[in-house]
This record gives structure tokens, C-alpha cells and sequence, in this order.
């Protein structure tokens, strides 16, 4: 069973995972991506999240993809939304978006 994170847990979390933003109710990820990039990635992330049986919030908007996460049931972030977004991160990778300078 999932555990939600306090923030300062979160905020360890997230100086982890370059591009996440957020707080202890959802963590966020923006990239700016193609369309054919965008349509690749999402749809390797679904399978990964798929398996874990969590899903990400998706949202697209011109050139920027959005990537919001948290566990509804626990009305916040928690360790599984760590792994996913953490998943998500190594997917923008294979598809060429690298991690933002911190």
C-alpha cells in the first residue's frame, strides 16, 4: 500500500527528479516535445503505468506536455508517485528529452 510523503520527503523526492516540481498534493512535470515525440512517450508511459496500475494526468497543449501525479485514494504524493514519475523521466530520456540543468 502506497504511503503519503510529507514535504519533507517530497522535496528530497523532487531534488531527485530534475523537471519535477510540486508539493506534498501533486508533482509535476512540463516538456516541451513534438507531437510524434509526445504520441511515442505517452504511449510508453501508459504500458509502464498500466503495469504499476497508476496513472498519470496527461495533458497537451500545442508543444508542452504535461505530466501531473498523484494518488487520489491518499489525497496526495506518495512513494509510488515517486516511482512513476521517476519511470516517466527515464522514458523522456529514451526519447531524447534530457533532464533540465539543475
Amino acid at each position: 500500500m502506497p504511503t503519503k510523503l510529507d514535504a519533507e520527503r517530497v522535496t528530497e523526492a523532487l531534488g531527485e527528479l530534475p523537471g519535477w516540481t510540486g508539493d506534498t498534493s501533486t508533482i509535476v512535470r512540463k516538456v516541451t516535445m513534438d507531437d510524434e515525440t509526445s504520441d511515442e512517450a505517452i504511449e510508453k508511459i501508459s504500458i509502464v503505468a498500466n503495469k504499476m496500475n497508476h496513472h498519470p494526468v496527461v495533458d497537451r497543449a500545442h508543444d508542452v506536455t504535461t505530466f501531473t501525479v498523484w494518488t487520489h485514494s491518499h489525497g496526495g504524493v506518495t512513494d509510488l508517485d515517486i516511482v512513476l514519475a521517476s519511470r516517466i523521466s527515464d522514458i523522456l530520456r529514451q526519447h531524447g528529452i534530457a533532464d533540465p540543468a539543475r
